[in-house]
C-alpha cells in the first residue's frame, strides 16, 4: 500500500482576502453608524424648530385673542406698557431692516410680552408684541358729522423658542379690530 504523501504549500491567500473582507465590512458599519447619527441630529433639529414654531404660534394666538377681548381700544403708547405698541418698536428707520431683524434676545425678554401658561419642551417662554398699524374709517359714514367708525389695524408679532434658544421662529399677522 502506498502512503500518499501531499505536501501543498499555502500562501495564506484565505487569511488575506478574509481580513479584506473584515476592513470593508468594517467601514460599512462606521459609515452606517454615521449616517444614523447624523439622522439623529436632523430628526432632534426639525423636532426644535417644530417646538419653536408651535411656541411662537400659541403667543400669537392668544395675543390675537387678548385684542378680540378688549372692550375698547387699547391705547398704544412708545413703550408698550398698555400692551400696544405705536411705531416706536423700531430703532433705526432710516435702514431697511425691519425692527424684529435688528431686535435680540435681550430685548425681546425685556419689552415682549410673555405667554402666560408654561409649555413642555420649551426653555424660554414665547414672546410677542403688538403695533398699533393704521385706522381705517368707514368711507360710508364720511361726511356726517357723527363719530368715526372703522376697522383699526395691529401687527401682531410673536418669537418663540424650541427645546433651546438656537431654534427661533417669529411669526406675524395682522390683525382688525371694529372699536
Amino acid at each position: 500500500m502506498r502512503n500518499f504523501q501531499h505536501k501543498t504549500k499555502q500562501s495564506g491567500a484565505v487569511l488575506f482576502i478574509s481580513l479584506i473582507l473584515l476592513l470593508i465590512m468594517t467601514l460599512l458599519g462606521i459609515s452606517g453608524m454615521q449616517t444614523t447619527i447624523l439622522e439623529e441630529k436632523m430628526a432632534g433639529n426639525f423636532r426644535n424648530a417644530n417646538l419653536a414654531f408651535q411656541s411662537a404660534e400659541a403667543a400669537l394666538r392668544a395675543s390675537e385673542g387678548w385684542l378680540s377681548s378688549q372692550a375698547s381700544e387699547p391705547l398704544a403708547t412708545n413703550n408698550g406698557t398698555t400692551g400696544v405698541w405705536t411705531n416706536a418698536v423700531d430703532p433705526d428707520t432710516t435702514n431697511s431692516d425691519e425692527w424684529w431683524e435688528e431686535r435680540d434676545n435681550v430685548w425681546w425678554v425685556a419689552n415682549a410680552v410673555s405667554y402666560g401658561t408654561t409649555l413642555s419642551g420649551i426653555t424660554t417662554p414665547p414672546r410677542t408684541i403688538i403695533k398699533y398699524k393704521t385706522f381705517q374709517s368707514d368711507t360710508l359714514l364720511a361726511g356726517t358729522g357723527g363719530s368715526a367708525t372703522g376697522l383699526t389695524f395691529y401687527q401682531v408679532t410673536s418669537r418663540g423658542t424650541g427645546g433651546t434658544d438656537q431654534a427661533k421662529v417669529l411669526l406675524q399677522s395682522t390683525t382688525a379690530r371694529r372699536y
